[in-house]
């Protein structure tokens, strides 16, 4: 009975802790730009699949505000035809874009980018980062902070994550021998694809480069 008993508490302790292995080899694994590392816990089609409603949801939301924005007609006119671009070329805009930032090296783009924006701060202003919450946090790793930690099922989690600048919201599954990233909801990382999509469908700017080859060169 005692084994018995002991074996079931070193399953549970193992299924606890397990997740914070996982979630240590991620980062490490970006912060090293380990690939294969990487590969190993990320579920890549369902991130992209994930982020690329959260993708839509945003550009939907900013389109309202820019069209409660609009002073005059001429310039609905002009939304008009920013509208249209998003229509005809929308969805492939936002496949490329989630194929660009959600592979590994888009991750590790994105973490070079933002370790040097750090980098070029003062002392004061790094310490000030190291701590981005200030409540009682789950664990605490290299100024990231896990704030809520839930199992949702025996095989599946659900947490938070905050930093400086990084407000993440992820789901993990269970997959022998590892946790698996499989959902991801972040701000700072839908915005930046967003950028990419906006960019991509905006007509306005790509006709102006057309019909004036000097600023596209000037760009």
């Amino acid at each position: 009975m005692k084994t018995l008993f002991s074996i079931l508490l070193l399953i549970i302790l193992l299924l606890y802790f397990s997740p914070f292995y996982s979630l240590y080899k991620i980062g490490s694994s970006i912060e090293n730009q380990d690939k294969k590392t990487l590969n190993y816990y990320m579920d890549w089609p369902s991130l992209q699949d994930s982020l690329r409603k959260d993708v839509k949801s945003f550009l939907r939301k900013r389109e309202k505000l820019r069209e409660e924005s609009l002073d005059n007609p001429i310039e609905g006119i002009f939304e008009d035809v920013k509208k249209f671009g998003g229509l005809l070329f929308g969805e492939k805009a936002i496949d490329i874009a989630i194929k660009k930032v959600v592979t590994p090296e888009g991750i590790f783009k994105l973490y070079r980018l933002n370790n040097n924006k750090n980098n070029n701060k003062s002392n004061n202003e790094n310490k000030a980062d190291s701590n981005p919450t200030t409540g009682e946090n789950v664990l605490e790793y290299e100024g990231y902070a896990l704030t809520d930690f839930n199992f949702i099922s025996l095989t599946n989690i659900e947490a938070n994550v905050e930093a400086s600048e990084i407000d993440i919201y992820f789901k993990m599954k269970f997959i022998f021998p590892r946790w698996i990233l499989y959902t991801v909801r972040s701000d700072k990382l839908t915005n930046e694809i967003a950028k990419k999509v906006e960019d991509k469908i905006d007509l306005l700017k790509n006709l102006n480069r057309k019909i004036n080859p000097l600023k596209k060169k000037n760009e």
